[in-house]
């Protein structure tokens, strides 16, 4: 139950980053037909960059579940079933120290960024701490996502994102390989 409302909030930062992609998109095509009209969209880079960083960062614990995230498993094959698990373990362990060190200094950047009342630097004054949520939110609920696959993995269940790559590499039914062609 509670890992599957994990996981519907995984799914809703990895839809919202894409609407943040799409912004992006729309950003900068209102600035291209703007200066094309000789205006300009003030802190349109400003606020597409902060976009970019909503994208980069909502889109972790999504994409780690989904086991979207580049492995290198070439030496961990090799160490056979036992070293294996221990390799995932402790590369999970390590996941998990970095993200939630990084997540609690990222709340503790917007709370002091919040509490100073510091904003943006450019044509658009903007409170600092409202784009760095996304980053917050992102980085927190990615060491989330580590922390419970690091939990399956010490468990002896499956990891998610072990189970997301698996069912990802199975041909569906009906599905033609290139050795039936």
């Amino acid at each position: 139950m509670f890992t599957r409302s994990l996981d519907a909030v995984y799914r809703i930062t990895g839809a919202l980053a894409g609407v943040f992609l799409v912004a992006i998109c729309v950003i900068v095509m209102a600035q291209i037909v703007a200066r094309q009209l000789g205006a300009i969209i003030p802190s349109a880079d400003e606020f597409a960059g902060f976009c970019l960083a909503a994208t980069s960062f909502l889109g972790l614990a999504h994409s780690f579940r989904s086991g979207s995230h580049i492995r290198v498993t070439l030496f961990v094959q090799a160490l056979g079933s036992i070293g294996s698990r221990l390799m995932l373990i402790f590369a999970l362990a390590v996941a998990a120290a970095v993200s939630g060190l990084l997540a609690y200094h990222t709340i503790a950047m917007v709370i002091q960024n919040a509490t100073r009342g510091e904003v943006t630097s450019g044509l658009v004054p903007v409170p600092l701490w409202f784009p760095q949520m996304g980053m917050a939110i992102g980085i927190s609920l990615f060491a989330v996502a580590i922390v419970e696959d690091l939990v399956s993995a010490i468990m002896g269940r499956a990891t998610a994102f072990d189970r997301n790559e698996t069912s990802r590499l199975k041909p569906e039914v009906g599905d033609q390989s290139m050795t039936d062609i």
